[in-house]
């Protein structure tokens, strides 16, 4: 059952953000109810000695995303969410930043080009770009975690795709919020819960689906995964909650990952909205967290064990 503070919070969600957004015919002006989201106080509060170094990993535009005392053997490379054609920095840091507190690592945010200015494939670029630049840079994939929310968490599934596509070295895993990896929208969630969803209405999500896509096949697995082959991929944790119109489509994911000889790890928390784990004001935001967490120490720590000699000595 959902905490009390998750239902007033749904109520608020769907006055202040669901309300307006849907009252919006142009992506300009969605931008403008987003910048809200930067201003829900303590629901997405930092860390007080969280600190953000801002740089270019050659010409695309990141921040890294500390808390003291951070290893320097790992990354979380995450990708924002906002429907592909917005960013709330204040927002996305801060759960950055909770994800570094949990795991001793640093967080590398990308930021990426938006739409409409800049369609398909352009985000998915920069996301590789930044990947391939830590790579260049020393940081072995064995010791990357890839994560994202929602449209972070669709450009995640698609830059592991693309990766594999051209057997480039995989992270170790991903840990994803609410993806986004059907843009065709044929989830029964689309339409089951279209008129509960405390954050979205359909015709939003369909808004910047079409700004991102500009008649791109919403079919093609490298902007909706789930039509994808998805064996091989490493392991992912994911989060969703089951107010979502999205619900489905991490249900599905998590499912078509299974019967393809993955590990997967999904958890659908009751009462809860669309990416719910960046409002660290909730006990459920808490609870996943931690569970990230740990999922993402087991991860780089069993990687960084050594192998047993028999196994050490194939090949």
């Amino acid at each position: 059952m959902a905490s009390w503070q998750s239902k007033a919070f749904n109520q608020l969600l769907f006055r202040v953000m669901r309300n307006r957004l849907e009252r919006c015919d142009n992506v300009f002006d969605m931008r403008k109810v987003i910048d809200g989201m930067d201003r829900l106080g303590s629901f997405i509060n930092h860390p007080s000695d969280m600190f953000t170094i801002p740089f270019k990993a050659g010409s695309l535009k990141c921040e890294w995303i500390e808390m003291p005392d951070c290893r320097r053997d790992g990354v979380i490379l995450f990708f924002h969410g906002g429907g592909f054609c917005f960013k709330s920095p204040l927002v996305h840091n801060a759960v950055l930043a909770r994800l570094s507190e949990q795991t001793g690592l640093r967080g590398m945010m990308v930021d990426y080009p938006l739409a409409p200015e800049h369609p398909f494939p352009c985000a998915q670029e920069a996301c590789l770009a930044g990947y391939r630049w830590l790579l260049a840079h020393g940081v072995p994939a064995a010791s990357i975690i890839m994560a994202g929310d929602s449209a972070g968490g669709n450009l995640v599934l698609s830059c592991l795709m693309k990766l594999k596509q051209d057997r480039q070295p995989l992270p170790a895993a991903a840990v994803l919020f609410s993806p986004s990896v059907d843009l065709a929208m044929t989830g029964e969630s689309s339409f089951a819960k279209r008129n509960v969803d405390p954050f979205f209405a359909l015709p939003t999500l369909l808004l910047m689906r079409n700004s991102y896509l500009n008649t791109h096949c919403p079919c093609d697995p490298l902007v909706s995964p789930l039509y994808g082959d998805l064996s091989g991929l490493p392991p992912m944790m994911i989060h969703v909650g089951s107010e979502e119109v999205l619900l489905d489509d991490s249900v599905r994911l998590a499912e078509k990952v299974k019967a393809a000889g993955g590990e997967v790890n999904l958890s659908i928390w009751e009462g809860m909205p669309h990416v719910f784990p960046i409002f660290h004001q909730l006990p459920e935001a808490q609870q996943a967290i931690q569970q990230c967490g740990q999922f993402v120490v087991d991860k780089i720590e069993r990687l960084a064990e050594p192998l047993p000699q028999a196994e050490a000595n194939v090949g």
